[in-house]
C-alpha cells in the first residue's frame, strides 16, 4: 500500500460534459504518485441541465443556484465514491482541488472578462470533510489575464525536461498545447475545438455521445474548401495569449460554415476531426524554437483517426509521431484531473500557480480560494 502522507484530490470535468474524473494523488520530487483514481459518470439529465445552461444568453438564478447546488453534490459523491474504493479517510486528505464545470468563458469582455465554473465548494466540503480549494481562474482574470489556460504550470512542474524542448498537447473538449522548452519561458495557449465538434456533429447526426476512435470519420472524405472555410475563423489568427470555449465553437460555428457545402455529414465529421489536428500542428509550427518530442494527453488521444491526421500534420512540419503522456509516466486520462490537485497544493502553500506569459496578466498569482468543511 502507497504511502497515503500529503494526499490531495484533483476533480476535472471539461467542456465535454460527460463525467467528473477524479484523482487522489501524492507529490514528490517534480513527479507524482497517483494513489487512485475514479470516473464518476453524469445522469443524462445533469448532461442536459449544464449543457441548456452553457447555451443561453441568459438564465434565472433560480436555475443557476440549482444547478451549481447539484453539482456540488455530484462532486461530493465522486470524492466519496474514490476515497471508498482506495480505502483514504478524510484525516489523509491535505485538500481536494476542484476545477468545476465551465458555463461560460468570456475572458475578452468589453468590460471585463469572466469564467464561470459552477459547483457548489461549500457542499463539498461538508460533505466530504475536507478542505476544498476552487474558483482557480479570477485571480488571473482580475489581473488582465485570460484565466486560461492553467494546467502549463504544472505541465512544467512533472514533464518539464533540461534535455529536450517537449510540447504537451492536451485534446479535451477544447484542444490546448504547452511548450516547455529546456531553457526559457514556458509558453500555452487553447488551440481551439479538441473533441466538442465531433461529439456535436455525432449526437446530432448518429446519435452517439462520441465518434468512438473516429472509426465514423475515418470512413469520410475531408472537404478541403470546408475545411479552409473553419479554419478562415479569426480565433485562429489570434495570436496568443488566447483561451476560447463553446461560446465560439458550437453546432452553430459548424452550421454556418456548411450552409453552402454539398458534403455528406461523414465528410464533415472527417473533416471536424482533420480540423482540430491542423489547427494543433499549425500551433505548434508556430513555435520560436524547435520541438524535440510531442506528448498527448486528454480524451482525443483515443481517437485514432485524430491521432493519425495529427501525426501526418505534425509530420510536414518535420515532428515525429506524438506519443502518450504515459510515455513521461502519467496516464493521458489522468493529467487535468491531477493538475487541479496540484494548483490546490499550491495554493495551501501560498505558492503561484500562474504563468503571466501563458495567460496575458500582468503578473503571477496565487490562484483559488480556500472551503473549510
Amino acid at each position: 500500500m502507497a504511502n497515503k502522507k500529503n494526499i490531495y484530490i484533483g476533480l476535472m470535468t471539461g467542456t465535454s460534459i460527460d463525467a467528473i474524473d477524479a484523482v487522489a494523488v501524492r507529490f514528490l520530487n517534480n513527479s507524482i504518485d497517483l494513489i487512485g483514481t475514479k470516473t464518476y459518470q453524469f445522469q443524462t439529465e445533469t448532461v442536459k441541465s449544464i449543457r441548456s445552461l452553457c447555451q443561453l444568453e441568459s438564465v434565472s438564478l433560480n436555475q443557476y443556484s440549482e444547478l451549481d447546488n447539484d453539482l456540488g453534490k455530484l462532486f461530493a459523491e465522486a470524492v466519496r465514491e474514490l476515497m471508498d474504493l482506495h480505502d483514504l479517510q478524510p484525516s489523509q486528505i491535505c485538500a481536494i482541488g476542484c476545477h468545476g464545470q465551465t458555463v461560460k468563458h468570456h475572458p475578452n469582455n468589453d468590460k471585463m472578462g469572466f469564467s464561470i465554473q459552477l459547483g457548489n465548494p461549500n457542499i463539498l466540503a461538508v460533505e466530504t470533510e475536507c478542505r476544498v480549494v476552487s474558483d482557480f481562474r479570477r485571480a488571473d482574470i482580475a489581473l488582465g489575464g485570460q484565466g486560461a489556460p492553467l494546467a502549463p504550470a504544472f505541465h512544467k512542474f512533472c514533464f518539464g525536461s533540461e534535455e529536450e524542448n517537449r510540447v504537451i498537447v492536451n485534446i479535451g473538449g477544447i484542444a490546448n498545447i504547452t511548450f516547455l522548452p529546456k531553457s526559457g519561458h514556458v509558453q500555452g495557449f487553447d488551440t481551439g475545438p479538441g473533441n466538442t465538434l465531433l461529439d456535436l456533429w455525432c449526437r446530432k447526426h448518429i446519435n452517439k455521445p462520441f465518434d468512438n476512435e473516429g472509426s465514423w470519420a475515418a470512413t469520410g472524405d475531408i472537404d478541403i474548401n470546408l475545411l479552409q472555410s473553419f479554419k478562415s475563423e479569426k480565433y485562429f489568427k489570434t495570436k496568443p495569449p488566447k483561451s476560447t470555449g463553446t461560446e465560439e465553437f458550437n453546432l452553430s460555428f459548424i452550421e454556418k460554415h456548411c450552409s453552402d457545402s454539398n458534403s455528406q455529414t461523414v465528410d464533415i465529421q472527417a473533416t471536424l476531426t482533420e480540423l482540430t489536428a491542423q489547427t494543433i500542428a499549425d500551433s505548434i509550427s508556430t513555435l520560436a524554437e524547435p520541438v524535440d518530442k510531442v506528448y498527448i494527453c486528454g480524451g482525443g488521444c483515443h481517437n485514432t483517426f485524430l491521432v493519425s491526421r495529427l501525426t501526418k500534420s505534425l509530420k510536414q512540419n518535420n515532428i515525429d509521431a506524438p506519443l502518450s503522456t504515459e510515455y513521461l509516466k502519467i496516464d493521458p486520462k489522468w493529467v487535468e484531473a491531477s493538475a487541479f490537485a496540484w494548483l490546490a497544493k499550491q495554493r495551501l502553500e501560498l505558492k503561484a500557480a500562474s504563468i503571466p506569459e501563458v495567460t496575458g496578466a500582468k503578473r503571477s498569482a496565487i490562484l483559488g480560494a480556500v472551503y473549510f468543511p
